[in-house]
């Protein structure tokens, strides 16, 4: 394997860089150090959110090499940094750690528990939250708790001695500092009950003994639940129950997301209330404010309403100078029920090189089997790149079209699987692949180290499977 497509498949999360490593000799490796350093100084993942980090990609890939110390060094420097950061950087490291800490490693015991005092004395001193309303360090301190509570030891009595030491710190903090309140702490409280169970966590917050900072960390989890219930209740008196209060209350200038989800439309066809959405988009066709038409069509663009809108409506909304509506009306146009009015607008898009995710999306809505050698081209057009996300989208609408039938251009899922950035996606491109019996011995080998956990897991049914007919 080349330098170049090492990186290429490792920003994929793609085994193939795991077994080519298991196959070198440590001087070959040598030459591939540099690049699984670089991996350790950034948040591999695409959408951490969907995927999780890669962080057990990361140590699989570290583990290869005969000394680890330059990797523990460079996560550490990167630690520093990222702990005043927003995004999954941190996350991701702090986990990376995790899996050196369970190995016994007191070098990432010491970096992690360093970063733990550090950025609680930082969030003790703290007062002002900044202008746009981000708070990195509180995010990571969050994450750098889940870590050390339920990821680093596999000893239930280790994990329960770090929960009461973190719920204590937090007490303090919580208690100490208007900054703070259990909500910013949730993710770690949900995470603990997932790892030592929720009874053993209720004992640990409401026995006996208990220390006075638990106790008050447990009455502010009390006092957030009972708050949270009642904001619950009283968004859902006051969020609109017909169209005419929609668009009413928009026109008034409220926001959505603030009187009522985006959701509402999906909502409105759950509870069978298919003339108020009919309402929403005969609105949108009358409208003439763009900014009106933009907040409309985002109750409508979604699978379970796209119908409603006027078609024209949605094309003219399409080619508008206003990207944001723009983009609305595209995601629309992906939903729209089948019509060759939309495979047409599609294909004048392919011929002009333009729109061509877009484009896609609306060809696999529209798709037959007439349109192969057209849509196989156009989707290898599409630019994947972590800059333009359009992609991803695209993606998804190919893999609806493999799911309506068997008649399909099965070499785009061996395309999507080796060039997707995103292992979610990817995980469903194996799923499908594994349908269509397109999993060599040679990809189950790879997709053994894959950075998902879940094609890992099925990947290892498959094998097992490929043994036990061989015994």
């Amino acid at each position: 394997m080349t330098k170049k497509q090492f990186q290429y498949d490792m920003q994929r999360g793609l085994g193939s860089c795991v077994l080519a490593l298991k196959n070198m000799s440590d001087s070959e490796k040598e030459r591939f150090q540099p690049l699984v350093l670089w991996g350790c100084s950034r948040d591999m993942a695409y959408d951490a959110q969907c995927e999780g980090c890669r962080s057990f990609y990361l140590y699989e890939l570290i583990m290869e090499f005969a000394d680890i110390t330059p990797f523990l060094d460079r996560i550490e420097k990167n630690l520093i940094h990222s702990m005043h950061s927003s995004g999954w950087e941190f996350a991701q490291d702090c986990n990376l750690l995790a899996f050196f800490v369970s190995d016994r490693n007191k070098q990432a015991w010491r970096i992690l528990t360093h970063c733990y005092d550090t950025l609680l004395q930082i969030l003790s001193k703290k007062r002002t939250k900044k202008r746009d309303g981000l708070f990195p360090e509180r995010d990571n301190f969050e994450h750098l708790c889940v870590s050390l509570a339920c990821e680093c030891f596999d000893d239930r009595e280790r994990r329960t001695k770090l929960y009461k030491m973190i719920v204590r710190d937090l007490g303090i903090l919580i208690n100490a500092n208007t900054l703070y309140d259990y909500d910013d702490f949730e993710w770690f409280q949900a995470a603990s009950e997932d790892t030592l169970g929720k009874k053993t966590i209720q004992k640990l917050l409401y026995g006996t003994n208990v220390d006075e900072n638990i106790k008050n960390y447990a009455h502010l989890r009390e006092e957030c639940l009972k708050a949270r219930e009642s904001e619950r209740e009283r968004k859902q008196k006051v969020e609109p129950q017909t169209a005419d209060e929609v668009y009413q209350r928009l026109k008034n200038g409220e926001k959505i997301g603030q009187m009522c989800s985006l959701m509402l439309g999906r909502t409105f066809m759950k509870r069978d209330k298919k003339l108020e959405v009919l309402k929403l988009a005969t609105y949108y066709k009358e409208e003439v404010e763009d900014e009106m038409r933009y907040n409309l069509l985002r109750l409508l663009a979604n699978r379970d309403c796209a119908w409603a809108c006027e078609l024209s409506c949605l094309i003219a909304d399409s080619q508008s100078k206003n990207s944001e509506l723009s983009e609305r009306a595209f995601v629309a146009l992906r939903f729209y029920p089948k019509d060759v009015r939309v495979k047409d607008y599609a294909i004048a898009f392919l011929q002009k090189k333009e729109h061509i995710a877009e484009a896609v999306s609306m060809l696999a809505a529209n798709y037959e089997e007439s349109d192969k050698e057209l849509f196989v081209e156009a989707v290898k057009q599409i630019p994947i790149t972590y800059e333009n996300g359009y992609w991803h989208a695209a993606f998804y609408d190919v893999m609806d079209v493999f799911a309506s039938g068997k008649k399909k251009p099965n070499e785009l899922l061996l395309y999507m699987y080796r060039n997707t950035l995103c292992s979610f996606c990817r995980e469903y491109v194996v799923r499908e692949m594994g349908r269509r019996h397109m999993l060599t011995r040679e990809l189950l080998e790879e997709m053994q180290y894959d950075s998902n956990s879940d094609i890992r897991k099925y990947v290892d049914k498959k094998l097992r499977v490929i043994k036990n007919n061989f015994q």
